[in-house]
């Protein structure tokens, strides 16, 4: 591999009081990417990380900053959106690569995210998050509004290129990847309000699971690129819900989360939390073939 091809490239995950996911995928990840992944969390989640690799960079952050993520991750997302925030305003890097930490890994996802922002030309890329072809917010004025915009992309692993995002001020970039409507338009979900203003100031955007689908199209859940992974979604939240169960958030999220998070304890964490897994037999048949040494399907 070209470790040139990683020049100026910031790739990280975050595990803030959801250490113990970091195993699996972590172990994953080396398995089958070649770039050095930087690591997030408190001391006591880093400290649950058995893996020795160089690629593997723990950051552990200074005590100011911790506090003030961690008392944001008592409102759900605005914990990550701090994060995130602190990471674009204080990073070097020209494009940065996230990978949520409760993905499992089955081939190398980097180098092809970083081939399209270097080689391609592309400035977000990252699986398709439907606008117009969503099940959900069909009705009224913001179901009109939503319906005209184009697709963005999933922030569970994508690129972007920072050149293209407003770093200040502080609070309001905070919003925006919290995914606060500054716009005359809704949105529907974290970090959109920055892949709009990334499209507004003319980014190219790659649709890496449906690239033939245009502006306005059907996601392809059966893509090689989702092959490459099992995407289990909100295991990290659900584990922060489990922990503490005052957290704020909306009851049918906090259900899915805890729902997904159990799932996740059965199947890769070996532990038995009494919750009633998350019924997703696709991604339990991929469990069941799983190998966690090779981490390939058998």
């Amino acid at each position: 591999m070209n470790n040139s091809l990683f020049d100026d490239i910031f790739i990280w995950t975050e595990a803030f009081n959801c250490g113990e996911i970091l195993d699996p995928m972590l172990g994953s990840y080396l398995a089958h990417n070649n770039a050095n992944i930087n690591v997030f969390g408190t001391n006591e989640d880093l400290e649950k990380i058995s893996h020795e690799s160089p690629l593997i960079k723990l950051n552990k952050l200074d005590d100011k900053i911790n506090k003030r993520i961690l008392a944001n991750y008592k409102n759900g997302h605005w914990g990550t959106a701090e994060l995130w925030t602190h990471i674009l305003t204080n990073r070097p890097e020209k494009y940065f690569l996230h990978l949520d930490s409760d993905t499992i890994f089955l081939a190398n996802v980097t180098t092809e995210l970083a081939e399209a922002v270097k080689l391609k030309g592309f400035s977000l890329v990252g699986p398709r998050r439907p606008y117009f072809h969503r099940p959900y917010r069909k009705s009224g004025l913001d179901g009109k509004g939503l319906d005209k915009l184009p697709d963005v992309v999933g922030t569970d692993c994508f690129i972007f290129d920072k050149e293209f995002i407003k770093l200040r001020p502080y609070w309001n970039l905070k919003r925006k990847i919290f995914g606060k409507r500054p716009f005359k338009h809704p949105v529907i979900d974290f970090f959109d309000p920055i892949s709009f203003e990334m499209i507004n100031k003319g980014c190219r955007v790659l649709y890496i699971d449906s690239p033939e689908n245009g502006f306005q199209g059907l996601a392809n859940p059966k893509s090689n690129f989702h092959q490459k992974m099992i995407s289990f979604g909100a295991v990290g939240s659900g584990s922060n819900f489990y922990k503490n169960p005052n957290v704020k958030t909306s009851p049918g999220y906090k259900s899915f989360a805890l729902s997904s998070y159990s799932l996740y304890c059965k199947w890769l964490l070996n532990k038995d939390i009494g919750i009633v897994p998350l019924d997703a037999p696709e991604i339990v048949l991929k469990l069941k073939k799983i190998n966690q040494k090779s981490w390939k399907l058998e």
